[in-house]
């Protein structure tokens, strides 16, 4: 075989391979939920804010620990959280002021502008608290500012 019919017929399977590599970058990962161009993806490992979104960073795609941007999407979470939590735990999200300006933001760059809150919060006890988690006792659906260097479990997210 010559080398220009060698180098077509590669170009042809890229060519006709290249819908199908496409799918893939369409779905999640397994174990992962899609839902509304995102993946989300719970872990039970207890880890400190920065860790996690490490952690979740390692995933590629953009990942990072999730952003909560709607009513509907704290519902989705909550419910994601609630079906593989094996053991109770609060669940780190994105929200952070690790900058300690009072200006809360998420690690995906998001804009903040729903808000979820526990009442009287976020109140920055101590001074210490400037990242964000989902509380056990509410049901995953209401946020608390908490040190950053306590271990929770994560949830990660990333779109498609």
């Amino acid at each position: 075989m010559g080398l220009l019919t060698y180098f077509s017929l590669c170009l042809l399977g890229i060519f006709f391979a290249g819908p199908f590599l496409q799918v893939e970058a369409d779905t999640c990962a397994r174990e992962w939920l899609q839902n509304q161009g995102n993946c989300y993806a719970y872990f039970d490992k207890k880890l400190t804010w920065q860790e996690a979104e490490i952690e979740c960073q390692s995933y590629g795609r953009g990942a990072h620990l999730a952003s909560i941007l709607t009513r509907a999407e704290t519902l989705l979470v909550a419910e994601h959280i609630s079906t593989y939590q094996q053991e109770l735990s609060d669940v780190w999200i994105g929200l952070h002021d690790v900058r300690q300006t009072r200006k809360w933001r998420w690690a995906d760059e998001s804009t903040y502008n729903y808000k979820s809150w526990m009442r009287n919060q976020p109140d920055n006890y101590g001074n210490n608290e400037h990242c964000v988690e989902l509380r056990q006792s509410t049901g995953f659906q209401l946020w608390n500012d908490i040190q950053c260097s306590k271990h929770n479990a994560y949830i990660c997210k990333h779109e498609l």
